[in-house]
């Protein structure tokens, strides 16, 4: 892949990540970016290594799971970029596994905490807190937002609303087996409320 071409899908992948109103599904990857601009950037081995190195799809994937893990510069300055890329690769093909346990994990929670509902609340949904406390996944959220929008409530939440943002940009991103999570639905009931 041509570096050029790299420095503007990384471009917008940052937009995509780092601003509300930028979405890379609706603008199909546009962005505006002169090659002038990019010739003096002062990361622009970095650029060429991930153009020679890695296809279309991988500099994709390495860029968005160092996003998705905070870095908000994609890893290209990052030394350990390649370990978080390589662990968010781990972490995509057992997704299903670790949504089946956080769900069981939830479930336990709510018990403990007498929460009859984990993703609707006054206050802190449940999951939020879990989330930010490290004890579930950052996909089983996204997963679960994309089942029940929930993030659309808590959105404007001043503790809670990088967190949203970052789980409605890393929806497009997020594949799943709809057939897989059918199967949770008895589970994915109780976490809702809907007994």
């Amino acid at each position: 892949m041509e570096p050029f071409l790299v420095y503007k899908m990384y471009l917008a992948l940052k937009l995509h990540f780092t601003t509300e109103s930028y979405d890379i599904t609706k603008h199909r990857g546009a962005v505006r970016g002169k090659k002038e601009t990019f010739l003096q950037r002062k990361d622009l081995t970095a650029i060429r290594k991930l153009a020679r190195d890695f296809s279309q799809k991988e500099i994709r994937d390495f860029l968005v799971a160092n996003f998705v893990s905070g870095n908000r510069w994609g890893g290209v300055f990052d030394a350990q970029a390649m370990d978080i890329y390589n662990e968010w690769l781990v972490q995509k093909k057992r997704v299903m596994y670790t949504f089946a346990t956080d769900l069981d994990y939830i479930l336990m929670e709510m018990e403990k905490r007498g929460v009859t509902n984990a993703i609707n609340s006054d206050e802190h949904p449940l999951i939020m807190k879990l989330l930010l406390g490290s004890k579930i996944s950052l996909e089983t959220v996204v997963i679960l937002d994309r089942l029940y929008s929930f993030t659309d409530k808590i959105k404007d939440d001043f503790v809670l609303k990088d967190t949203c943002l970052l789980v409605k940009k890393y929806k497009p991103f997020l594949s799943v087996d709809s057939i897989k999570v059918a199967k949770l639905q008895d589970k994915l009931d109780m976490v809702t409320g809907n007994v």
